[in-house]
């Protein structure tokens, strides 16, 4: 086995659902990150429950990037692909995020039974230049994985990533009886690790290529290994948030997972609601009765707690909703990842309402985002939003162990936080509506509370220069906000040029990624990712106007007709001519690449005119 030295690698393992390919790539990146590399993961889930093995819609795998440098996105393609038949190969095939030299290791094992399917497999896998290395597991896998009623196969190809990664065998005992030592009887982890030694072994034989990625940090400073989903629960705990109120929603759902297990060590409560309407009237019900809360969704709940949401604005009832986005509309594509619920979260409800809307670009921004949003909510007492989106929820990185906040009041919120957003503190006196707010039970200060406009006692009033009021200081929060907010983060040392390359969300990492690649070639862009998106900062025109032209990176659809979210947003807040350069409503990722690709091919056309 020939050993490659390299700074950075990217892997697939492709399997049927229900055969542990996520499980396997959970137990491969603890073992990279115990050892010093830096790790990104995207897990690839089929939609469909249970789909029928050996179909295109069993596809199930994970992405892995690992690196001798800290990474921020899931890269551009894959390195060498491992998959366990010819169906699921075929199927990633066609997304076509391999490299021109990708090795592709085929399992063989199915072959018997279908020689056409898998000769036609190789055939266009020669015919796009990849190079295929079949293999069969071994006799003695075999037997053992039949004793484990045709469960195993996973842990053989962890055996051979980790000989073609040059993890030691050691280091993944440790990671694979850390996550089944107590879940599995002794006799079956027994056989588990028996799988994965002969996977290894046969690596270390008959593979004739390995890589060697340096270890960059020491192995025993300390780390944390987490994905969006589960940094956003940790948020929600730091921020002292003490209720959360949902309805399972893919991909949502392991927010209340994760909280269900550890929230009520801390004085949490968990309420699964029945519907996505109660989820939120139990968020805002709570939060009038002085107790944060949070309520967590993705697109289609975002929709049904739209009446709710204009509630809280006009009760100024605080309120806090993470809206985990996915590909739609309708039900879409509940595994695929999107960023089309914006103009949702932006213009949704109804009437002249007012929010904040906050996006999450990495999982540091998700543990501090719940933080944030707190501090918005009870000082403006109004919804604030949290986007994030499938790729961030369940994408896993390595970060060092962020501090602990400690919030008892909204007030406690640590300037390193308002400081990560790019925002200063709001004033200590901000005008409400209604100059009652007190938490209902305080002596001597009842207060009513409706959906109606009333005036600055509480009592309904309809009266024209009242109504207009009630507008005004609503709107006179947000201003609020941008006049806080600081001049955004340009990426790289390019603060004027040619192009300027903005986005939000999870699209940070491979713009910036795009953008310093372009910039150490000499061409004049700059990039902007916003972590707050509304409202934006009062300074905006007079970045826009430092470059000759703006555009978007966004995961949404867009055409010559029809802008996309951001652009559309941006071009209605600074009266630019914001165009999107690349949107994408694939369900996958936008690769640093395809950005870097369409800039220079943007910066040429720009010539051109």
């Amino acid at each position: 086995m020939s050993v490659e030295k390299c700074h950075v690698s990217r892997f697939e393992l492709l399997m049927d659902a229900g055969f542990g390919a996520q499980k396997a790539g959970d137990i491969l990146i603890r073992g990279f990150a115990h050892t010093g590399r830096y790790v990104y993961i995207e897990p690839m889930f089929p939609a469909e429950i249970s789909p029928p093995i050996r179909t295109r819609a069993a596809l199930s795998g994970v992405i892995v990037r690992v690196a001798d440098f800290d990474l921020k996105n899931i890269g551009n393609n894959t390195d060498i692909i491992v998959a366990q038949h010819e169906i699921v190969l075929d199927r990633r095939l066609d997304d076509a995020e391999h490299n021109p030299k990708c090795r592709v290791l085929l399992d063989m094992g199915d072959k018997k039974a279908n020689e056409e399917a898998y000769e036609n497999a190789c055939k266009r896998l020669a015919k796009l230049g990849l190079t295929v290395f079949p293999f069969d597991i071994t006799e003695k896998a075999i037997a053992v994985i039949k004793s484990l009623s045709g469960k195993g196969k996973n842990m053989y190809y962890i055996g051979m990533l980790s000989a073609i990664y040059n993890v030691a065998e050691e280091v993944m005992l440790t990671e694979i009886k850390a996550m089944f030592g107590e879940k599995l009887e002794e006799d079956i982890l027994n056989k588990n690790i028996e799988i994965f030694h002969c996977g290894y072994d046969y690596a270390k034989i008959h593979v004739p290529f390995s890589f060697l990625i340096d270890e960059k940090y020491p192995a025993k400073e300390e780390r944390i290994l987490i994905d969006g989903n589960a940094a956003l629960s940790m948020g929600i705990i730091n921020a002292g948030i003490k209720l959360v109120s949902g309805y399972p929603i893919t991909p949502a759902s392991s927010i209340l997972h994760t909280l269900a297990k550890t929230f009520p060590s801390f004085g949490g409560v968990v309420h699964q609601a029945e519907d996505e309407i109660s989820a939120i009237g139990t968020a805002i019900g709570s939060y009038f009765g002085g107790v944060p809360a949070l309520t967590a969704t993705s697109g289609p709940g975002l929709s049904l707690k739209q009446e709710f949401i204009g509630y809280a604005s006009v009760a100024e009832i605080p309120l806090i909703v993470v809206d985990v986005q996915r590909s739609g509309p309708s039900t879409g594509m509940p595994t695929k990842t999107e960023q089309s619920d914006l103009p949702a979260a932006v213009y949704g409800s109804h009437g002249d309402h007012t929010k904040v809307v906050i996006g999450v670009g990495n999982v540091l921004d998700c543990y501090y985002a719940p933080a944030l949003a707190r501090y918005l909510a009870e000082k403006l007492r109004l919804p604030v939003f949290i986007m994030s989106d499938f790729n961030m929820a369940n994408s896993y990185k390595i970060i060092k162990k962020p501090p602990v906040a400690n919030m008892k009041t909204a007030d406690d919120i640590p300037d390193y936080i308002l400081n990560h957003f790019w925002i200063n503190r709001l004033p200590d006196k901000i005008e409400m509506v209604r100059t009652e707010q007190a938490v209902p039970g305080t002596p001597g200060k009842m207060r009513r509370v409706t959906g109606l406009n009333t005036d600055s006692t509480g009592t309904v009033n309809y009266f024209a220069e009242t109504n207009q009021r009630s507008h005004a200081v609503r709107n006179e929060k947000i201003h609020h906000v941008q006049r806080c907010l600081k001049e955004p983060e340009l990426f790289g040392k390019v603060k004027e040029g040619d192009l300027l390359v903005v986005g939000w969300g999870t699209m940070r990492g491979p713009i910036a990624e795009a953008v310093h690649a372009c910039q150490d070639q000499g061409l004049s862009v700059g990039g902007m990712c916003f972590r707050i998106i509304y409202p934006m900062p009062l300074i905006l025109n007079d970045i826009f106007r430092r470059f000759k032209k703006v555009v978007t990176v966004e995961m949404a659809y867009g055409d010559a007709y029809k802008r996309t979210p951001l652009a559309m947003f941006l071009r209605t807040k600074t009266l630019v001519d914001v165009n999107p350069m690349v949107c994408r409503a694939t369900g996958r990722p936008i690769s640093p690449l395809t950005i870097r690709e369409r800039i220079k091919e943007t910066i040429k056309e720009m010539g051109k005119t």
